[in-house]
């Protein structure tokens, strides 16, 4: 049987090659988290209103919403959709950033949240994180 590698931090698992990765992946950082999600039910074309519908769960949860225009961006060179955004959860201010590309055949989203705003050095990390991917199989 042909295996895959998939890289976890505690090492590699050789895994069957009919496997689709469906984790979600939550990285901590000093002052900021980094939340790395796939959605493989989203028809290419419809990159927009998955984004959309993930803001208007984040306008019905969350108190305080305040929203950036959606705008062009990339993460590694692939085209995505990045917003800005803030909000209140249990009386604390979150800032987020949020960029969703389409990674052949599902979306990769890629959601940086801090607690405090984003200044220069938050933005060259999120910048940064963003181009830290090296798409491969």
């Amino acid at each position: 049987m042909k295996t895959v590698p998939f890289a976890l931090s505690e090492g590699v698992l050789n895994l069957p090659a009919a496997v689709q990765d469906h984790s979600i992946n939550v990285l901590k950082f000093a002052d900021a988290t980094l939340v790395i999600t796939r959605a493989w039910d989203v028809p290419a074309g419809d990159e927009e209103k998955y984004l959309s519908q993930q803001l208007g769960k984040i306008k019905r949860n969350m108190k305080k919403v305040v929203l950036s225009e959606v705008a062009d961006s990339n993460i590694a060179g692939i085209p995505a959709r990045e917003v800005a955004l803030r909000f209140e959860n249990q009386h604390v201010m979150v800032y987020e950033k949020l960029a969703v590309a389409r990674v052949d055949d599902h979306l990769l989203a890629f959601t940086l949240s801090r607690m405090q705003p984003f200044d220069a050095d938050g933005d060259a990390f999120w910048t940064a994180i963003k181009a830290g991917l090296q798409p491969g199989g």
